[in-house]
């Protein structure tokens, strides 16, 4: 009664509908305004709409409006009925908003009534004008610019990651702004907002607004410092030519129009305006422009906008658009054009030197478009209709001299460009000087050609002028604005400059929309108003224009329609004054005539206005001049300095100020002396903006021109040269790096050409950022290569939008980038040799031409390789290029090689280099001759001798240049050296002739520029001095001799060059000097200009510039003067590249010699300039790598060494640094690497560690020293890269150094040569696996910023071109990990040809060795068929021979590798082969062969078939494989069958059985015979039952037995092996963890191992292996140790590949390899953890454990690792992981998996985190996880888990009560009474209603029966019955461990009986059976659905195993730890509970 008194359902629903009634929000609309966020407010209440009144009406109360309507911010709150009195209701009388509210319903508003029944009117109707929730900013008006939308509290930009043109034409639709016609420019956000919007639009195009588009969250959530995206939106769109109602390729022009399709005026329509339609309806070009027979009346439908193209635009809308005062379309006057319909038609050439008929076809209604595609524009003249004319041809734009120039020629420019009338035809270079050719002179047209270039002239580029007679055009349709005021800025009277003439503008209508446009254009701001109480204005003008409507499409005045232009277009009265709301400057003082500076006046400071740099040889540098109408003038230089230059920079977007210059440097100007007295802050946005005396106020005269030096908008930095480096661009405050991501040839082509550096020749090579700048430039070029800068390329922002901590771009230009080879004037594949140089074709000279470089030109040009050097000969003369090429040969390109141009000599006549090409790749050419020597002047000349086949190559290395080294050649891939055994001058005469260096003037020995590495190629040289190559000399034969690498030959050629300055105590400044011809000599210094010396400077590492010093005193002493007259370029970036005059002992008198000082300055440190020079090289020595050995440094040819006084690990840091070698590991004295040879350089070298180069650091002096070469320095460096977390040096995650740390590269496009390279390097051989991953840690940022783009050919990674990480972030990424192996090929020999069948061949380390049968099986063999693609292994018979080739190494294959590299592999006491001992394979060749069927039931008799050299493979590819013994070679047996692997039974299970398994997985003889799930029971199906072998079968499937699945066993009877070679290793000793006896397990006992030659590397594999560090060493001092025990096994010799001790080849087994006193005794450097938390060794099961329950079942999950156990965290912990760790300890199904530290906190290491399973996993350990020990967490979030067994047997409680069965109870009568108690209050509300409750008890007696039911279950007799659950992972039923889906056979029970199934550990218990019960199922197992069959299977799989056995480890040797005693056998008889046929149920 009390429940019914105060819960009723009725009040329920009163409650329920008033709070769904009072939190509903009213709903609004704005109604009558221009589109959905504006109007007048209406609300709807009862269904009807009504309004609002205005009174209290405020702007927070349309913000709260605008909100709810999703329509961005309020920006107007019109009252009085502003959008039109409503109908209906008043139902508000005021809002009361704060401003911040939701919705309208939460302000403090009135009561919802009609207020008109309290006399109020509609006339105050309130209105609100929103923003809407997008719009466009920064553009060219609303209808342009970024893309933002309305957050509610600020506009916020959209990212342009998947941005696309529907969502575009959505927003141009929404702001009625036509549609969307470009969303490819895209604007930087600022970088101090990290405002961004966090979703991306997902548009169709067809939705009403962009609101109501489908949206996803930016990719990574995060959009932060990305490109906003920006969208270009036009009315002028779609066009088509229409004819006869059709739309074709010709026709009149017609345009969509706002949804009308309108026709154009023929009256300003052009050719080139015709050729952009035909291109963008892709009809081909323009033909003709007729005006008839497509003529239709004028009207209405015609639209008067002017297109002004150049006729190279894409679309017309592109277009400049001019329609204000379009004129009236007479009849017939429409636009009409005829398309060529394709682009390949042929157009007859245009006729550039006759004049054409007057009304000919010169007139342009029949005149076609000529096939030069040559287009004209007018620029610098502030519109497209004035300006210098220019003309575009071949890629060029050129000008027009004034010559002749007058109206005639400027009506046909002012025509062909559709802009009127010609007013003025200007000379004089009136709009500035141009640049590029001049094009056309002496022009004399009659003004009626259809183009300019069809006047008669002088001819196409013929003329005697210069840019300063550049020709103008001033055309009628020119237009300019202005407002006129005495004392106003943005107010004034508008005029408007048309046909030559200031006039006014008529106000009639003037909406506010026109009145923004104009404002705007003005730069004043975005709205204004139209002045009407003004007085008549004075004087008498024009008045231009009437009838203006702007659209919100357009973007200046020009473009709003209007009546056309009248002189009198309205009266006086009508002209318009407007007030603009903005202000230009209004932090400027006025103005007064003290002299005080004034504000801008709106002329001035119009954006109309422009600026450019002039007669300053480029962009960015010149006279600063300013257009103000129609006129360029200059500024005043008074007080002109560094930050007015850099406002005049920035505002050109030329990078940083360099320079202010006055007094006119760049020349005086002309025209108006626009500013004086400028006085910039430097952050003006543009320098008219600054203070000055005001517009033309000045006292200057053109001689006072300022100037301006810019630094450009890009530079190439860090690179040889200003033509070389990594590409930054200037943001205005920074020179900030450019991305690679992206960056194309056409972009760098651009910036090389516009810093005058030739050609982009790479774009390859790329350089890291610094890491502590995270600046990047955010945005990507995409220059198409023909623009004049970088400044006007396309930009897009970078994908992701961050480019932070990416590759840099880097780009090498050169001038050297173009040849060809020419004949009688064609270009082909033979000829003489010419280069293009900065723009002019050269020849080359012959005299240092060589094969090679010929060569490399026939590759260059695709023309083969070269034959000969040619007879093509020529006069030399003054266009012969002095330059010569040292090419290898091995060059791509010619610039490709190193180049000297200094002391070129003077061609003489018929000496040109020329080349004879093969002609293609293909041809064969002779091979080399090696042996024998050609006589001189036969086919061994070089002038004859073709390029021998075998591509060897030459170089000289280690020498400094090009011209001076060790001799090396390569071969075969190798590159290799020359003995210097009978070395002498006509050898070197050789070297140097093939090289094109000169002459030889020295033959080294002895290693002069050190040991070389590799092949000997050559030995006692035998040449004449003649010999067009030095393998063509005599000598021993090709790879022959009896040196060593100390006997290196090496040469010097004459032209061999270096550079040095001479001063006693100058370090950047003395007498400059060049070693020419073995000789030091002065440079003479005439002309020796700034660039000149600035490279000299550079190249010496002295600064950037310098001076020379012409005052001093003659020099003392006499020595060559060797050049003169050299000339650098910007190009050049060294002196040899310098043109020069020819090499001349005395090319000038002694007073002439150079002397110069360079700015720079080397660091205190250094000891003399010789020492820091940056032309110096390092190297590391004799180490056995690049990274490793004794220090050496190249300085004047020579190789010397560094004194190891003070030498220490900082000094060794630089030296790693600078080789890019990593960290240094240590820096090593006392000639460590041996001793070297040559000068000491360096002693008491004192580095810090930072310095760039080891010869920068403070040391003695360069060559100052006390010691000798036993005190050389050495350095061991980590390298650059390394593989960790693998199983060795070998394998694992990629990291690479990065300078401080060791940091992972990403695997985004990691690919298989660049782990090639790494596998290499690392000495690892060859890289087998690139697809193994490693996730980064989340909290870790730090990521390699680039991608590797290895070829697979270079020597290191170092060296690899490189590539920034996709998207600038690796971030979160997976790392690359890489396996590398010796073991990578294989093949098949039979008769020397390898095959599908014969002896087994692996590559070692470059030698093919074959492999002993011995421990060869049929599973390998599979291996190796399948690998080689030969299908399935047949047999194995024994093969050829054994030799001492043979490679001991023992795989042991499963069969189901797919590489035989996959394999376990052991080599460690490997037996010697016997004669004959080889193993061979033959495969089935192909894998469709039908193999016979495995016959699993017969045993095959002894002998026959079933030996295993004849047996087949059988076809159902079972496997077999030993698990949870430590080793492949002991554990558990298991077979894989039909996708599961299973077990065998131990019934009947003995040594013969397991001799079969050891023999078949070829782990040598069975040690034991393992029953009782000895190594743990198993999962799956029990295959295989009392099997009986006879120890001969091939496979133990052939064995007798059951048969295959028949059995009546569990998996506590598994059975297991231990073969005689399974091995274990262990170190022996009473009180050390990690030092101590090593001991090795093998053939069942424990023995010693010895320790003969045991070097570092051995020990290091045994330590690591052991867990106890990377390194230790070998104790020979310990006494004799006691007892006696096998000494198993010595000559152990690992290599660095070896992953464990077991890889590592030794002498064969042998009980006593060695005496007593040389058992090994170890002590590693580290600690070990002990692996397992008892001294026994122990599977994943003893490593968990559950702590802190109340029982062993439940608890706290703590696992162990490292030694210690700690605990899981319980994020993402769930029921899934909860039921793997059950299963794994065997205490049955999980329960609970319980978070928050519910059984108490932990102590110790949270070891996992983020633990992700999918609950049929076998071990914790298998779930995915985050990296152990890496956790966010505390032990207040420890996990925890409720199993439902108990380990321990206790009480329980019986039958269904059970913990799982009382829960159940619980709930249930928890849940029942709710039900009662709701059923009863439902029937005494009816029973209230009717009178009575009597149907209560009827609807409840149903409930009761159930209840009573179920308490009258009786159970009898039973210990323990468990109920099982459904299955977590969703099957349908469960088995017993004894039951299994292909188990023994049993009789069927009754088919209306349940069966409950025990757990195991339960074997008294029998099966009940439960009357009543209907059957799951009505047949036998065989009749099971398949996925019945998959749910029981799967229930088998995680079937728990409570009573899992431990194993203790034994404590002699002979009772070793895998053959101790079971535990915790419980002695329960095992009863059988299989019935196949019985239905297995569970409750639900």
């Amino acid at each position: 009664m009390a429940l019914s008194r105060h819960l009723s359902l009725r009040g329920l629903c009163v409650l329920l509908l008033g709070t769904v009634v009072g939190g509903q929000a009213l709903e609004l609309r704005l109604v009558d305004g221009a589109h959905r966020c504006e109007g007048r407010v209406e609300v709807k209440h009862q269904g009807e709409w009504g309004t609002v009144y205005d009174d209290r009406w405020r702007l927070e109360d349309a913000s709260v409006v605008c909100r709810q309507l999703g329509c961005g911010a309020a920006i107007g709150f019109p009252g009085g009925a502003y959008f039109g009195p409503g109908l209906g209701p008043i139902w508000l009388l005021y809002t009361s908003c704060e401003g911040t509210e939701s919705t309208v319903s939460d302000c403090r508003n009135s009561d919802i009534k009609d207020y008109r029944n309290d006399s109020y009117y509609h006339n105050r109707d309130a209105g609100v004008v929103c923003s809407g929730f997008v719009r466009l900013a920064g553009g060219d008006g609303p209808c342009s610019g970024r893309v933002e939308v309305y957050s509610g509290e600020a506009w916020t930009p959209v990212s342009d990651g998947n941005f696309t043109l529907p969502t575009a034409q959505i927003i141009c639709s929404e702001l009625g702004c036509g549609k969307a016609v470009s969303v490819l420019g895209h604007e930087l956000f600022r970088e101090s907002s990290a405002r961004l919007w966090a979703e991306e639009f997902r548009c169709e195009g067809e939705e009403p607004e962009l609101r109501v588009c489908p949206r996803v969250p930016c990719p990574g959530g995060t959009c932060h410092h990305s490109g906003a995206a920006q969208v270009v939106c036009s009315a002028y769109s779609e066009v088509r030519l229409m004819t006869n109602g059709s739309s074709q390729c010709e026709g009149q022009v017609e345009m969509n129009i706002s949804g009308r399709w309108r026709a154009l005026c023929a009256s300003h329509w052009s050719l080139a305006n015709a050729n952009v339609v035909c291109r963008q309806l892709g009809c081909g070009i323009a033909i003709s422009t007729p005006r008839g027979p497509y003529l239709v009346e004028g009207g209405d439908q015609i639209s008067t906008a002017r297109f002004h193209c150049s006729g190279a635009e894409s679309f017309l809308w592109s277009c400049p658009v001019t329609a204000l005062g379009g004129p009236d379309c007479s009849h017939g006057n429409t636009a009409s054009v005829i398309c060529s319909g394709n682009q390949t038609q042929v157009l007859p050439r245009c006729n550039d030197s006759l004049s054409q008929p007057a009304g000919s076809a010169a007139s342009e209604k029949s005149a076609p478009y000529c096939s030069d595609s040559r287009q004209l524009r007018l620029v610098d003249g502030g519109g497209p209709c004035a300006g210098r004319v220019e003309i575009l041809d071949q890629g060029s734009w050129g000008t027009i001299c004034e010559d002749g120039w007058d109206l005639d020629d400027a009506r046909v420019v002012c025509r062909q460009l559709g802009c009127g009338e010609a007013l003025n035809a200007t000379g004089s270079a009136h709009f500035g000087a141009g640049s590029g050719p001049i094009w056309l002179d002496d022009l004399n047209c009659t003004g009626k050609e259809s183009h300019v270039w069809t006047c008669p002239s002088r001819g196409w580029g013929r003329h005697d002028c210069r840019h300063k007679q550049d020709a103008g055009v001033i055309c009628s349709e020119f237009l300019a604005l202005r407002l006129v005021s005495e004392d106003q800025q943005c107010a004034g009277w508008l005029e408007v400059f048309y046909n030559g003439t200031w006039g006014s503008v008529c106000c009639s209508p003037m909406e506010d929309i026109t009145v923004s446009v104009i404002c705007r254009q003005l730069g004043c701001g975005d709205s204004g108003t139209l002045n009407s109480s003004v007085g008549l204005r004075e004087g008498s003008r024009p008045r231009w224009v009437d009838g203006i409507h702007c659209r919100r499409t357009d973007t200046s005045l020009w473009q709003c329609p209007s009546d056309p232009w009248n002189y009198t277009s309205c009266s006086p009265k009508e002209e318009a004054y407007i007030s603009c709301a903005g202000d230009l400057l209004s932090d400027r003082k006025p103005f007064s005539t003290s002299g005080v500076i004034t504000p801008c006046p709106i002329s001035l400071c119009s954006d109309s206005r422009q600026i450019r740099l002039a007669d300053g040889g480029g962009r960015c540098s010149g006279r600063v001049e300013i257009l103000d109408q129609g006129s360029w003038g200059t500024i005043c230089d008074d007080h002109w300095d560094l930050e007015d230059a850099r406002v005049v920079c920035r505002q050109l977007g030329c990078g940083e100020a360099l320079s202010a210059t006055g007094s006119a440097p760049f020349g005086a100007g002309s025209g108006p002396i626009w500013l004086d007295e400028v006085s910039c802050r430097g952050e003006e946005s543009q320098v008219w903006r600054c203070p000055t005396f005001g517009w033309r106020q000045h006292n200057c005269n053109h001689q006072e021109d300022a100037g301006v030096i810019c630094s450009g908008f890009v530079h190439l930095a860090g690179g040889d040269g200003p033509c070389s480096g990594r590409v930054e661009v200037y943001s205005g405050e920074a020179w900030t790096p450019v991305s690679d991501g992206n960056f194309t040839l056409p972009t760098a082509q651009v910036i090389c050409a516009e810093l005058g550096c030739g050609k982009a020749v790479s774009v390859l090579r790329h350089e890291l950022f610094r890491e502590l700048s995270a600046r990047v430039w955010a945005e990507e070029f995409r220059c198409e290569g023909e623009e004049p800068e970088l400044w006007v390329c396309p930009r897009v922002p970078c994908p992701g939008g961050t480019c932070h901590h990416s590759g840099a771009a880097e780009v090498v230009c050169s001038a050297y980038s173009e040849v060809r080879l020419m004949t009688n004037g064609s270009s082909q594949c033979e000829g003489q040799v010419e280069m293009n140089i900065s723009g002019r074709w050269r020849v080359l000279c012959a005299s240092h031409w060589s094969l090679a470089n010929a060569n490399v030109v026939c590759h260059q040009l695709g023309c083969g390789v070269a034959i000969s050097r040619g007879p093509y000969l020529v006069e030399g003369g003054g266009q012969s290029l002095t330059a010569r090429f040292h090419c290898s040969g091995a060059e791509s390109f010619l610039w490709s090689c190193p180049v000297t141009a200094l002391g070129g000599p003077d061609c003489s006549h018929g000496n040109t280099a020329s080349v004879i090409c093969s002609g293609n790749q293909t041809q064969v050419l002779p091979q080399c001759d090696d042996s024998l020597s050609q006589l001189a002047g036969s086919a061994a000349s070089e002038k004859s001798a073709p390029y021998c086949s075998d591509s060897r190559q030459l170089r000289l290395v280690d020498g400094g240049g090009p011209c001076a080294g060790r001799v090396e050649i390569l071969d075969q891939g190798s590159w290799g050296t020359i003995c210097d055994d009978g070395w002498d001058l006509d050898d070197a005469r050789v070297v140097c002739g093939q090289l094109g260096c000169g002459e030889a003037l020295n033959a080294t020995g002895s290693a002069h520029f050190g040991a070389g590495s590799g092949p000997i190629w050559l030995d006692d040289l035998n040449c004449t001095g003649k010999e067009s190559h030095v393998w063509r000399c005599p000598s021993r034969g090709w790879g022959r001799h009896d040196c060593r690498h100390k006997q290196d030959a090496g040469v010097i050629c004459s032209e061999f060059l270096a550079l040095r300055l001479v001063s006693e105590d100058q370090q950047c400044a003395g007498w400059l000097e060049v070693f020419y011809n073995g000789t030091w000599g002065s440079v003479c210094r005439s002309p020796m200009e700034d660039i000149t010396v600035s490279v000299i400077c550079r190249q010496l590492g002295c600064g950037d510039s310098g001076t020379v010093n012409s005052s001093l005193a003659l020099r003392e002493g006499f020595r060559p003067q060797w050049v003169d007259g050299i000339h650098c370029r910007k190009t050049d970036t060294s002196l040899w590249q310098c043109p020069s005059d020819p090499w001349n002992y005395t090319s000038c008198s002694p007073k002439e010699e150079a002397y110069i000082s360079c700015a720079g300055d080397l660091p205190s440190s250094c000891p003399t300039l010789s020492d820091c020079s940056d032309s110096r090289q390092i190297r590391l020595a004799d180490g056995g790598g690049r990274c490793s050995g004794r220090v050496e440094i190249l300085d004047q040819g020579s190789w010397g060494t560094i004194c190891d006084d003070h030498w220490d690990l900082e000094d060794a840091r630089v030296v790693c640094r600078q080789l890019g070698c990593g960290e240094a590991l240590s820096a090593m004295g006392s000639a460590h690497f041996g001793a070297g040879s040559g000068p000491i350089w360096l002693d008491e070298v004192s580095c810090r560690g930072e310095e760039s180069q080891v010869w920068r650091c403070p040391a003695w002096g360069w060559q100052q020293h006390n010691c000798n070469h036993r005190e050389d320095a050495g350095v061991i460096c980590s390298g650059f890269v390394r593989l960790v977390g693998g199983d060795g040096p070998c394998s694992g995650r990629v990291e690479v150094r990065s300078g401080e740390a060791w940091i992972p590269v990403s695997d985004g496009n990691f690919t298989l040569p660049t782990a090639q390279v790494i596998c290499a390097e690392l000495g690892c051989g060859k890289a087998v696996s690139v697809l193994g991953q490693v996730p980064f840690r989340e909290s870790d940022g730090r990521v390699w910023a680039e991608e590797f783009r290895c070829e697979g050919e270079e020597p290191k990674l170092w060296s690899c071109p490189r590539v920034p990480c996709p998207g600038g972030t690796c971030q979160h990424s997976g790392a690359a990990q890489v396996v590398c192996s010796v073991y990578t090929d294989v093949r098949l020999m039979t008769n020397g040809t390898s095959q599908c069948e014969g002896q087994v061949e692996m590559n070692i380390f470059g030698r093919w060795r074959a492999f002993c049968a011995s421990h060869w099986s049929l599973a390998n063999a599979n291996v190796v068929c399948r690998q080689l693609g030969c299908g399935v292994a047949i047999s194995t018979p024994n093969g050829a021979e054994g030799s001492d080739q043979l490679w001991k190494a023992r795989f042991h294959c499963s069969g189901t590798e797919s590489f035989l590299w996959k394999c376990p592999v052991t080599v460690l006491g490997g037996p010697d082969c016997s004669r004959g001992n080889t193993a061979s394979v033959i495969c089935s060749g192909n894998h469709s062969q039908v193999l016979p069927q495995c016959n699993d039931s017969v045993s095959e008799p002894a002998g026959s078939a079933a030996s295993e050299e004849s047996a087949p493979y059988c076809s159902d590819s079972r496997q077999l494989r030993l698990v949870d013994g430590g080793g492949p070679c002991a554990g558990r047996v298991e077979i894989l069958d039909q996708g599961s692997w299973g077990t065998i039974c131990d019934d009947g299970w003995d040594l013969d059985d397991a001799r079969v398994v050891c023999r078949q997985l070829g782990c040598g003889e069975a040690l034991n015979a393992t029953g009782s799930a000895h190594f743990g029971a198993g999962s799956g199906p029990i295959w295989l039952d009392n099997l009986n072998c006879t120890g001969k079968e091939s496979h133990v499937w052939r064995c007798p037995s059951r048969g295959w699945g028949w059995h009546d066993c569990r998996h506590k009877e598994d059975a297991g092996v231990i073969c005689s070679e399974f091995l274990a290793l262990r170190m022996v000793s009473e009180d050390q963890e990690c030092t101590g006896w090593l001991e090795v397990f093998y053939n069942g006992t424990w023995g010693s191992v010895c320790r003969s030659p045991m070097e570092d590397i051995t020990v290091s594999v045994i330590c690591r292996q052991l867990g106890c560090g990377d390194s230790g060493s070998l104790n020979t001092s310990v006494g004799l140790r006691e007892g006696s025990r096998p000494r198993w096994v010595d000559g152990i010799q690992c290599q660095k590949t070896d992953t464990s001790l077991w890889q590592c080849p030794s002498d064969p087994w042998k009980y006593k390899s060695c005496s007593p006193k040389e058992e090994a005794y170890i002590s590693c450097a580290g600690r070990r953890p002990k692996s397992c938390p008892a001294a026994a060794p122990c599977t994943d099961r003893e490593k968990l454990r559950l702590r802190g329950g109340d029982s062993e079942c439940s608890g706290r999950v703590e696992v162990w690792h490292s030694g210690s156990w700690g605990t899981v965290c319980d994020d993402s912990w769930s029921l899934a992981e909860a039921e793997v760790v059950c299963q794994q300890l065997g205490c049955g199904q999980a329960l609970e998996a319980l978070q928050t530290a519910t059984f108490g906190p932990g102590n110790g290491s949270i070891w996992l985190d983020e633990v992700r399973c999918g609950g049929r996993e076998s071990s914790l350990w298998d779930c995915a996880v985050e990296p152990w020990g890496q956790s966010d967490c505390k032990h207040e979030e420890d996990a925890g888990v409720r199993c439902s067994g108990s380990r321990p047997v206790s009480s329980h409680l019986p039958g269904i009560f059970s913990l799982p069965g009382v829960l159940c109870l619980i709930l249930g009568s928890l849940l029942f009474l709710v039900l009662v108690i709701l059923v009863t209050q439902l029937l005494r509300w009816r029973a209230e209603r009717r009178g009575g409750i009597s149907d209560l008890l009827g609807d409840l007696s149903a409930l009761f029966s159930y209840e009573d039911a179920l308490a009258e279950a009786v159970y009898e007799e039973l210990d323990h019955l468990v109920t099982q659950k459904e299955s977590l992972l969703g099957s349908p039923g469960f088995l017993s461990d004894g039951e299994d889906n292909n188990g023994s056979r049993s009789a069927p029970e009754a088919p209306d009986q349940k069966t409950y199934a025990l757990g195991e550990g339960y074997d008294d218990a029998e099966e009940v059976p439960v009357p009543g019960a209907p059957p799951t199922s009505e047949g036998s197992e065989e009749e099971v659905p398949p996925e019945k069959e998959d749910g029981m299977k799967s229930e088998i799989g995680s079937s728990p195993n409570i009573f899992r056995e431990e194993a203790d480890p034994g404590e002699g040797e002979e009772s070793p730890w895998l053959l101790q005693g079971e535990k915790g056998d419980p002695g329960y008889d095992d009863v059988e509970l299989s019935a196949l046929e019985t239905s297995t149920v569970t409750f639900p």
